[in-house]
């Protein structure tokens, strides 16, 4: 458990792990500089690096809070140059020197032989947040054993870990659900964003059942600041919702519009993602006379395009613009994860594929539908109070997510009441995360 006592109050030295702005998720982007802002609630001196991030280091820089700020970045590389300073393999070497010498002569060679190994050792505290939904295999082997090797690491060089609330599981080998329980079991703190992983990881972990260990937190992406675009035509959007239009929010996900990255349904989908979202734009714009606007939440790099949810807004407006002209917006261009929350702030109702993307909008106070491909959707949403606004594609045909989705529609006025009422909350609670982990926290529940 992390004690006060324990953690000293100025100068901290905190890495964050499993978190990065150059991914082109902005819900990573999102979750990292959130995590940012929580440790600089709590310690506002704190000297911050993201580790494990980018591919040379560097420097990030963010308006944060009222300031400007900087964060540093480490990466831990995997690559063939093992003589790379922050390749993981050094890393793991010096790890080891100070495990078998642990003398002050050998602590003084190792941290004047490497400045990056030197940053990493004397980090106070560890905070990861392993991309919110990637400590699983559902994405496959090779990336869960790659987001194990960063945490081993951290817990060979004996650094307090705290997992900041994220989803943990499935776990579906046997073997990775030991490396997740060695993790697990070597961690001070273990946060949960839904209140079913609290049992998950306790029936994981095999311990006992009052165990503080094991928390409940919601995703810490509630908190991130919007930000308006200076390259974005705002007057747009009154000119299309003149009257009493609805300005329906929909965001398609590159990666379901593919079929994953296997691109055969690699999730299993129930219904045809494509077919899906061409009948929620009839919905909206035939019968419920909105303007609907097509919304981004993951621009990859090069190479990635099968995740891509620019390429996939294109594709789809572009077959639908003919036929509804002036009803069907696109949002042009890059964006970062505080203009796109801005943007979808704009809205009246959202519809999202991106977990994230439906995060920024219930975060505004925004009735949101989100089109659920793995459980993550179901307990964060639930988290909330909005469980029921949770339409998974791997369960429900098309016509029951059209239903799920009229039906959350019709509601949007009290499901807006609701979360104008509770948000507030649910941000101290996250800010507070830090302050609250001596033992002492109250019940995190909304």
């Amino acid at each position: 458990m992390l004690e006060k006592s324990k953690i000293k109050e100025e100068n901290m030295k905190i890495c964050l792990l499993g978190a990065s702005f150059e991914t082109g998720n902005l819900g990573v982007s999102a979750l990292a500089e959130s995590a940012v802002k929580i440790i600089l609630h709590r310690w506002p001196d704190a000297e911050v690096t993201l580790l494990g991030a980018g591919y040379v280091p560097g420097e990030h820089h963010l308006s944060l809070m009222g300031r400007e700020t900087s964060v540093r970045i480490l990466p831990i590389r995997f690559c063939k140059n093992v003589f790379l300073p922050y390749h993981f393999l050094k890393f793991v070497f010096y790890g080891l020197l100070l495990k078998i010498l642990p003398g002050l002569r050998m602590r003084e060679y190792v941290a004047n032989h490497n400045k990056y190994f030197r940053l990493l050792f004397e980090t106070d505290l560890v905070a990861d947040i392993t991309g919110g939904d990637s400590f699983s295999d559902i994405y496959g082997f090779r990336r869960f054993f790659l987001v194990f090797l960063c945490k081993w690491l951290v817990i060979l060089l004996g650094k307090k870990l705290v997992l900041l609330p994220q989803t943990y599981g499935p776990f579906k080998r046997p073997f990775t659900q030991k490396m997740a329980r060695y993790v697990l079991k070597h961690a001070n703190l273990v946060y949960s964003r839904d209140h079913a992983g609290i049992e998950y990881l306790k029936n994981v972990l095999n311990i006992d059942t009052n165990s503080r260990k094991v928390r409940f937190a919601p995703d810490i992406a509630f908190i991130l600041d919007s930000r308006k675009p200076d390259n974005f035509d705002t007057t747009l959007l009154p000119k299309a919702k003149n009257g009493n239009t609805t300005l329906v929010g929909l965001n398609i996900s590159g990666l379901l519009f593919n079929g994953g990255y296997t691109k055969d349904n690699m999730f299993g989908l129930k219904t045809d993602y494509r077919g899906l979202i061409h009948k929620i734009i009839d919905l909206f714009v035939d019968e419920k006379k909105a303007v609907i606007i097509l919304v981004p939440h993951v621009f990859p790099p090069r190479g990635w395009e099968v995740e891509s949810d620019p390429k996939a807004c294109r594709k789809t407006y572009e077959l639908t613009r003919d036929t509804y002209q002036k009803r069907m917006l696109l949002v042009d261009g890059k964006y970062n994860h505080n203009e796109i929350k801005y943007i979808i702030g704009l809205c009246d109702f959202f519809i999202g594929s991106r977990m994230h993307a439906c995060i920024a909008a219930i975060s505004q106070n925004i009735p949101t539908v989100g089109l659920a491909y793995s459980k993550k959707f179901e307990g964060v949403f639930e988290s909330i109070g909005l469980g029921d606004c949770v339409a998974d594609t791997r369960n429900c045909d098309e016509k029951e997510v059209l239903e799920k989705v009229e039906s959350v529609f019709k509601r949007r006025s009290q499901i807006r009441n609701r979360l104008e009422h509770i948000m507030p909350r649910v941000k101290e609670n996250i800010l507070d995360i830090f302050n609250n982990s001596n033992g002492s926290q109250r019940n995190n529940t909304v």
